[in-house]
């Protein structure tokens, strides 16, 4: 087993999860697909911002950042437009990307950068000991919540669409293959692509043993991934969302297009129409200093 490829993305640090969290399951699937694509442990870049989901890139052996609450995706946008040739892959969790980190994501998938941004969502603060989170369900008790979380929960699915990103997946911690399965589909998309994993907590939270009998495959389905009605239907329900707690929960592609333009490649539309004006920011720099500005006044 240590000859494995996906050990190969491995740095030897144990995980610090507690015994059975669904995390394992995600590392495995995620150093699982890095090993079947062929890359190497300096091919690819995992960026993380705070949280128990956050660890992930400390346990890894590839080119990775911990960075602030809330702030994996500029760092991962900056990671991705310095080096377009190296994969940048995001591990986040529900409160770090849809609460301090919530302008952050709406804004990068309204550009569509070209990142892969897996949310494993616990529906809690699971780190500092269960506090309601974002996606936390109406009347949920966590510690800062003793009488009830009363706000509505956000739909991370639902809000990545609307805000504009390009494909959009849902998936169980607790299916690991087919977790790898829509992170390979992710990274294979141009574009702001989301995976969202079901991920209970077992410490803190309800650890949902009925959950995998709920699912259900879209594709299989015949799901019409890039209808945008269709797609916001499926992505509405998940968990307790219609006050059902035993109805079905949607899982594999909710949503993908393919003829969205990726921030990118406008990007580089850009730097042709300047004609290899610029061969550096420095260049671009030396333009804009004082005494050149007033030299073409």
């Amino acid at each position: 087993m240590n000859d494995a490829p996906q050990n190969n993305y491995l740095n030897g640090q144990p995980p610090t999860w507690c015994p059975g969290c669904s995390y394992f399951a995600v590392l495995a699937a995620l150093t699982e697909c890095f090993g079947e694509r062929g890359f190497s442990p300096d091919g690819v870049c995992v960026i993380s911002g705070i949280g128990c989901s956050s660890r992930l890139p400390l346990f890894l052996n590839t080119h990775g950042m911990h960075t602030l609450h809330g702030r994996p995706l500029p760092a991962a946008i900056g990671a991705r437009l310095a080096r377009p040739d190296i994969p940048a892959v995001v591990t986040a969790g529900d409160g770090d990307l849809l609460s301090i980190g919530a302008a952050h994501f709406v804004h990068a998938a309204r550009k569509n950068f070209d990142v892969t941004v897996i949310c494993l969502d616990n529906r809690m603060y699971a780190m500092t000991k269960n506090q309601a989170s974002p996606t936390s369900p109406v009347g949920y008790k966590g510690t800062t919540t003793p009488y009830g979380k009363l706000s509505a929960p956000l739909n991370i699915a639902e809000l990545a669409i609307g805000s504009g990103a390009s494909m959009v997946s849902r998936c169980c911690a607790y299916d690991k293959d087919h977790v790898k399965k829509m992170i390979d589909a992710a990274m294979n998309h141009r574009g702001f692509s989301l995976v969202e994993v079901i991920a209970p907590c077992r410490t803190f939270g309800d650890q949902r043993k009925d959950i995998m009998e709920r699912l259900y495959d879209l594709q299989a389905e015949g799901h019409q991934a890039d209808d945008k009605e269709s797609a916001l239907l499926a992505a509405a329900r998940v968990y307790d969302s219609d006050g059902d707690a035993t109805a079905g929960i949607p899982v594999g592609i909710v949503w993908k297009r393919d003829d969205m333009p990726c921030f990118d490649d406008q990007v580089k539309l850009v730097e042709a129409e300047c004609g290899g004006k610029y061969s550096s920011v420095d260049d671009i720099l030396d333009e804009l200093r004082p005494e050149n500005v007033n030299r073409r006044r």
